[in-house]
């Protein structure tokens, strides 16, 4: 009876595991890996992607290029390159009209790209306080195209409209250790990543004030440098050192972890930049292996 009773606790423990976690319930899907470009010359050293419905970009970053392509189901098709010449492109993000924002982490400026892959100009800040020197060390367009910037110079985000007005500030928290990237989601929610103190910090929309999602994450990654975050709310953190993916539920609660390091199709090494679609396309900047991999997001 004691053994019985025993088992059957055991049992339904496993269950409400189980379906404690959406993470759980969700699966992601390896569908291929995209090694070249239209006429063949391969990528190398890719760090960014940005992605819509139908369209990949990817910085090619030691080609000083971008890369566009179309994609459907798992076929993806290269459609053109725009070089970039003394450029260093290592992070990519499109706004609602197609326009694409390249961050050159050489001269830490952001190149605004036309539809046509033409340059536009540079995506400079106007306004802000202080003299308006800004040192950018990621960004990210809201689906509204307002543009989020951790400034390094200023140890603040800064949040601009799409012709870089300034709307306004945030500074860092003081015990912070490195904010190296930034998300933000459809309600308006922004999150930071702090890659040295395996850390996310979160600003609700409309609330003026940086404060701590979720901390001691170290046992769940290595050292997160890109995040971005779903449909649903959840966040994805890409673990450069680590090779792998960490979930994390919209209240900062750990989801599980996906992905692993390697060289085989489907695995990571040194990942950079991740992009989601709306469809459930995911999009990873395998950098080490000179690829980018296509997975699909499944949910049950």
């Amino acid at each position: 009876m004691k053994k019985t009773f025993l088992l059957f606790v055991g049992l339904l423990l496993l269950v409400v595991w189980g379906h404690s976690s959406p993470a759980h319930g969700a699966k992601i899907r390896y569908l291929a890996s995209v090694y070249g470009d239209r006429q063949g010359a391969g990528l190398k050293y890719p760090e960014g992607v940005a992605c819509t419905e139908n369209l990949l970009f990817v910085a090619d970053t030691g080609n000083s290029r971008v890369v566009r392509y179309s994609y459907e189901g798992r076929v993806v098709t290269g459609q053109a390159e725009y070089a970039l010449p003394n450029t260093s492109p290592i992070k990519l993000e499109v706004d609602s009209r197609g326009y694409l924002y390249v961050l050159d982490g050489r001269e830490r400026r952001i190149i605004l790209l036309g539809t046509e892959g033409n340059v536009e100009g540079y995506f400079s800040p106007k306004g802000v306080p202080g003299g308006g020197q800004v040192v950018p060390r990621s960004f990210a367009v809201g689906h509204d195209d307002s543009v989020y910037l951790l400034d390094v110079f200023s140890r603040s985000l800064l949040v601009l409209d799409r012709t870089g007005q300034y709307q306004r500030q945030l500074p860092f928290p003081g015990d912070i250790g490195f904010f190296s990237d930034v998300a933000v989601d459809r309600q308006g929610t922004v999150y930071l990543l702090d890659s040295v103190a395996a850390a996310v910090y979160v600003v609700p929309a409309n609330v003026g004030e940086i404060s701590l999602l979720s901390s001691n994450l170290r046992e769940y990654v290595n050292f997160p440098t890109n995040m971005t975050v779903d449909r649903h709310g959840v966040l994805y953190l890409v673990d450069q050192h680590g090779g792998g993916l960490a979930l994390l539920n919209k209240d900062g609660s750990f989801l599980g972890r996906k992905l692993s390091m390697g060289w085989n199709e489907s695995q990571l090494s040194y990942p950079a930049q991740i992009c989601i679609s709306g469809g459930g396309s995911i999009f990873i900047a395998d950098r080490n292996n000179s690829r980018v991999q296509l997975f699909s997001l499944e949910e049950k």
